[in-house]
């Protein structure tokens, strides 16, 4: 079925890329020139089109591709790292222009839930109030009065997105294998990141159970608002929660009508973005501006949960000792904690990361948001890792770029702190729960158990060496470098051995007096000593000989 679904899909991908490629060859060459002006003013679409740059055209590629190609180049569009800032541009547009169509969403109700929404719905607007690349939202109305949206997914995109992952990526591993900066980049890895992501997206089921958590996670904390959620009329293609009645954190001005104080929202928000990384490791991993709204309350209300960031307990004990170790701007073991965390790295200069990384944090520290571009320093710390080769999971990468979606959010609103700062406080609790007993003995514990399990799985790996002793499948396979300087230290170190040894006997028999005697002083000691110093003598001017030939 993949093989079935890969080829119908590459045939569509085939005739818009020939499009497109055959267009920019021609823009991009100085083949234009040799094309008369009366042809390309013959339409206005050929005018148009040779009027567009090569970022453009990818832009235009995207869209006409579809929406996985859209939503990928959605997640791109945050790598400035790795892209020209003219096709970051165009890419960051893909998110505002999606196209609705036109569905009878009462339909639709009925079939995928099996209701007539007129014994549930007192009216449902049949025009959409938002579109995107995988879904439409609408608002509707209970019987009992309350507002609410309906998430509907369009029309067999699963199929269409699945067929379009399994391109991808092989596309991607393709390039990895012929081009070294795919390699160092991790392309094949920022795919598969793209493909958890697209896929949770495409499950509602799995979005109403995020929104769940959160609700669970931050019950009791009365500075966030979560919408509630409709699980009878809810599935994995249809999500019915309620409406947020609120103000878009953008909308600075009716803020300040509602007598609402920016900053504090700001700060409010950075406060729930850190509780959600640091204390629960479960967080919104799209908190734009268009995500985020203000109730009338203060309350902060966070919408569209189809992408989060998620957390094993193992990751935030690395997140919670890389953030220890960057407030005491101990970088040395700011790297051990990168390469635990790290899907694959080859760091070739340590000391220079090390200062790059001090370096880094000095700034972050002296400079407060306002004056600090977050993003040209996420920038320059992404370099710095693909200097290194070193890619990280999918969850840091979010983490980062909801960092700087707020960070931008921040600085529009006119907060003035330092990232730094705002991270403190967390830093500093973390440290306290470093020392406390109950954490140690359970660490300690965790160590044991480890250890036991290490320990349970020595007699299986002893069975298993013999059998392949006993079936003659045992290969061994080694190569020494240097043999020969491993030679001539072990031969020193024989030699040293020996001469201890003798010295040590040599004490023995002085001090026993053993015989024959020579002004009171065994003449075998005092042979023996004179013997073991003549070949300590021997062995250094040897190993400095060896020295000055290397």
């Amino acid at each position: 079925m993949d093989n079935l679904k890969k080829i119908k899909r590459t045939a569509q991908l085939a005739t818009v890329l020939t499009k497109y490629g055959f267009e920019t060859l021609v823009t991009q060459t100085g083949i234009k020139r040799l094309i008369p002006d009366s042809y390309i003013g013959h339409s206005e679409k050929r005018r148009e089109l040779f009027s567009l740059s090569i970022y453009e055209r990818i832009r235009m590629v995207l869209e006409e591709l579809g929406p996985a190609y859209i939503k990928l180049g959605q997640l791109l569009s945050n790598r400035d790292d790795l892209l020209p800032e003219e096709l970051i541009v165009e890419l960051q547009k893909l998110r505002d222009d999606v196209s609705y169509k036109d569905i009878d969403i009462h339909d639709v109700l009925k079939e995928e839930l099996g209701i007539e929404p007129e014994e549930i719905f007192e009216e449902i607007d049949i025009v959409p109030i938002a579109a995107a690349s995988l879904s439409q939202v609408y608002t509707a109305r209970l019987k009992d009065g309350k507002k609410i949206v309906i998430k509907v997914k369009r029309k067999g995109i699963k199929d269409i997105v699945e067929a379009d992952v399994l391109i991808m990526k092989d596309f991607a591993h393709l390039l990895e294998k012929y081009y070294d900066v795919a390699s160092k980049v991790g392309l094949y890895n920022i795919v598969c990141t793209f493909e958890n992501a697209i896929l949770s997206e495409l499950s509602f089921t799995q979005e109403l159970m995020n929104i769940e958590r959160f609700r669970s996670n931050f019950a009791g904390n009365s500075s966030i608002y979560v919408p509630e959620t409709y699980k009878v009329i809810s599935n994995s293609n249809i999500l019915c929660m309620e409406f947020i009645d609120g103000i878009k954190i953008s909308d600075k001005e009716r803020l300040i009508e509602k007598g609402l104080k920016t900053t504090d929202i700001a700060s409010a928000v950075v406060d729930l973005y850190l509780k959600q990384i640091i204390d629960y490791g479960f967080f919104h991993a799209d908190p734009h501006s268009g995500n985020i709204f203000v109730l009338e309350t203060g309350q902060i209300a966070f919408i569209d949960y189809g992408s989060v960031g998620k957390m094993l307990p193992r990751d935030k004990e690395y997140l919670a000792d890389f953030i220890v170790y960057a407030l005491r701007k101990d970088t040395k073991r700011m790297i051990r904690v990168i390469k635990r965390v790290a899907v694959k790295y080859s760091i070739a200069n340590e000391p220079r990361m090390e200062r790059d990384l001090h370096e880094f944090l000095e700034v972050m520290e002296g400079t407060s948001i306002k004056e600090l571009d977050l993003k040209d320093m996420m920038k320059r710390l992404s370099r710095l890792l693909n200097e290194n080769q070193t890619i990280l999971p999918e969850y840091v990468y979010l983490l980062v770029r909801g960092i700087v979606l707020l960070e931008g959010i921040g600085r529009e609103l006119g907060l003035d702190i330092n990232i730094i700062e705002s991270v403190r406080p967390y830093g500093l609790k973390m440290m306290k729960k470093r020392l406390d007993p109950k954490y140690l003995s359970n660490k300690a514990l965790d160590k044991l158990y480890d250890l036991s399990d290490k320990l349970e799985e020595i007699p299986d790996d002893i069975h298993s060496l013999i059998q392949k002793v006993n079936n003659d499948e045992l290969e061994i396979t080694h190569n020494i470098r240097r043999l020969n300087d491993i030679k001539n230290t072990m031969s020193h170190l024989v030699v040293a051995v020996i001469a201890s040894a003798m010295a040590i006997g040599s004490s023995v028999l002085i001090l026993a007096k053993m015989p024959p005697l020579l002004w009171d002083v065994s003449v075998l000691g005092f042979l023996g000593f004179l013997f073991s110093g003549a070949i300590s003598v021997i062995v250094v001017l040897s190993i400095l000989r060896n020295k000055k030939t290397d």
